[in-house]
């Protein structure tokens, strides 16, 4: 179901929304699903770089530390040593202490230390004994069967960095006690530009220990990145130490407890993946709109010839016929357009051959209506003389003869004079029923309160009479005040009327206000009448009462409708045998008048 805005647009716009949304949908789904699809391929292609990369570099510490052990080894094998390991520091002391000494081969090998199989330090070479108070506990991480020489953590101190180059002193199959060379990590700018450059896409080199305590990028320490040291296998992304989001596998440095993290930028990672996305949106931008131009053009030629046919059928709607549609195509449209123009032709024709007749109907009615005007005259004044003179010669013989009558003849009197009253009554309903099509309505601003409590004061009851008459809250409205007194008239003179044998009579006149209209009620505690003939109540002449039961012509509600259809309004009654009657109608607001 279309939005109802975009039903209130254009064919022209329509067709080109949806052919916008048809291309951008199109663009976005097959863009979104190849950027996806790159972004995961350029990821599996880092990790697979990542993790070669992290062991060609392990392997690359792995080969330098032989170069590092291998004085520490020999110095460890030296019988000197294992001779003052053996006695306890009593014996060679001094061949030891220049063993130790001769370890050192730079200012990046400040001390070498020996420690027995206690962990306990023996002796120790010209240096800086302030290193040896990092770890006194380095190599208890040795099983009984290790006997390789191993590269230990990496300790911060004094603003530089130490790792201990430890290798067994051995005696025999038994392990005397451990050789310790500590050295300095230093490594320069342009080692690490050479590594930067060897990993690529701004890679970068990070050394750690194998616990996660310590963390190093060659120059300085580093925040501990958020790696498993007991599950190296997975792929982990984090923010850098510098906060750019980073991608980065770590491997363990065999034959020490280091271990080597490299790290590329996931922005370089998915560099090509955000260009070939950047790409899309340029393409899609372009293409959508050469299709929305396209769409443009094209619905602009299926438009034009509608609005050109819209114009004539509007044109055909005012009475104009002279708009023929040009053709100038052979598809749908000009056949559509063709047949317009057939149709206008006949309908043209067809009009004229209309309008012929009515104005000869119009003259018969013109005709006929002068003729009922002469009848109403008639009626109105040749009619009412006669049954005025019935009245006068039965009230003047009645009085003449009043004592030569008998009372059956005064009574049959009686009668004539009342039918005559009534047909004279009878004939004013009938010319006033007829008067109120022609007459044209006087709307001005009425004061309903006072134009009831006026008709209802003009209506004569007898001094006996206990009715009960109720007027509430009467609103204002604009109407013709002279053909509301009318209708008021005869509803208050029904509700007295088929209230009559009600005790007490029992009249309330009230109305209702809403947002279009003004309902007023007169309800009565009268004879009622049947719902199932309420549709009878306001036809002229139709009386759902007998004669002998309530006088009357059959014309009062028939001309109440008649005024309320005029205003605009409508008319209507419920009510139950026996139970009284509510009449109703309606009036325009003031603001809703026509």
């Amino acid at each position: 179901m279309l939005n109802p805005f975009l039903l209130k647009r254009s064919i022209q716009k329509r067709l080109s929304f949806f052919t916008c949304i048809l291309i951008l949908g199109i663009i976005v789904i097959f863009g979104y699903t190849s950027y996806l699809a790159i972004q995961d391929a350029s990821v599996a292609a880092a990790r697979n770089r990542l993790s070669t990369l992290t062991e060609q570099i392990s392997g690359m510490f792995a080969q330098g530390e032989h170069f590092l052990v291998q004085p520490v080894e020999e110095a460890a094998a030296n019988k000197a040593v294992l001779a003052f390991l053996r006695s306890n520091g009593e014996d060679s002391a001094k061949a030891a202490q220049q063993v130790l000494n001769s370890v050192k081969k730079d200012t990046l090998e400040p001390l070498t230390e020996l420690y027995n199989n206690k962990g306990q330090w023996i002796l120790g070479s010209d240096g800086p004994s302030d290193i040896r108070t990092i770890d006194t506990n380095i190599f208890l991480h040795f099983t009984p069967s290790q006997r390789k020489e191993q590269i230990g953590k990496i300790y911060p101190t004094h603003g530089r960095m130490y790792f201990p180059i430890i290798a067994p002193v051995l005696d025999g199959k038994t392990t005397a006690g451990y050789l310790v060379t500590w050295r300095q990590l230093v490594s320069s700018r342009q080692e690490l530009d050479g590594f930067s450059k060897f990993i690529g896409d701004q890679g970068k080199l990070y050394i750690g220990t194998d616990d996660n305590t310590f963390w190093t990028d060659g120059l300085k320490p580093v925040p501990s990145p958020p790696v498993d040291t007991k599950n190296l296998q997975e792929l982990i992304t984090y923010q850098g130490p510098d906060g750019i989001p980073v991608m980065a596998s770590a491997q363990p440095v065999p034959g020490s407890r280091w271990v080597i993290l490299v790290s590329l930028s996931k922005a370089m990672v998915t560099k090509t993946a955000r260009g070939f996305l950047f790409n899309i949106v340029l393409i899609g931008t372009i293409l959508l709109t050469i299709g929305i131009l396209s769409a443009w053009f094209m619905s602009r030629n299926l438009t034009t010839p509608l609005k050109q046919l819209t114009t004539a059928a509007n044109a055909m709607t005012s009475g104009s016929y002279e708009v023929p549609i040009d053709v100038n195509r052979k598809d749908e449209l000009g056949i559509l357009a063709n047949a317009f123009n057939r149709m206008a032709t006949e309908l043209q024709q067809t009009h004229q051959a209309l309008e012929r007749k009515v104005e000869e109907r119009t003259s018969e009615l013109r005709a006929t209506n002068e003729e009922l005007k002469s009848f109403s005259y008639s009626v109105s004044h040749d009619l009412h003389a006669p049954l005025r003179s019935i009245q006068n010669y039965v009230q003047l013989v009645a009085v003449r003869n009043v004592h030569r009558i008998d009372e059956e003849s005064t009574r049959l009197l009686q009668v004539i004079r009342k039918n005559a009253v009534r047909l004279e009554q009878l004939t004013d309903d009938i010319l006033n029923l007829s008067r109120i099509g022609k007459e044209p309505l006087v709307i001005e601003e009425t004061d309903m309160n006072a134009l009831v409590h006026s008709v209802v004061d003009d209506y004569t009851l007898s001094e006996n009479d206990a009715s009960v008459i109720q007027i509430r809250h009467l609103h204002a409205t604009a109407c013709d005040s002279s053909l509301l007194r009318q209708v008021w008239t005869n509803l208050f003179s029904n509700a007295v009327k088929y209230s009559q044998h009600a005790t007490p009579r029992h009249i309330i006149i009230d109305s209702q206000n809403n947002s279009f209209e003004i309902i007023y009620s007169i309800q009565d505690n009268g004879a009622g009448f049947d719902a199932a003939y309420s549709d009878k109540l306001f036809t002229a002449f139709e009386r759902l009462h007998s004669k002998k039961q309530f006088e009357g012509t059959g014309i009062g509600l028939a001309l109440v409708k008649r005024i309320i259809e005029k205003h605009n309004g409508k008319v209507w009654a419920t009510s139950q045998l026996n139970q009284g009657a509510t009449f109703y109608f309606s009036l325009p607001q003031l603001d809703n008048k026509i």
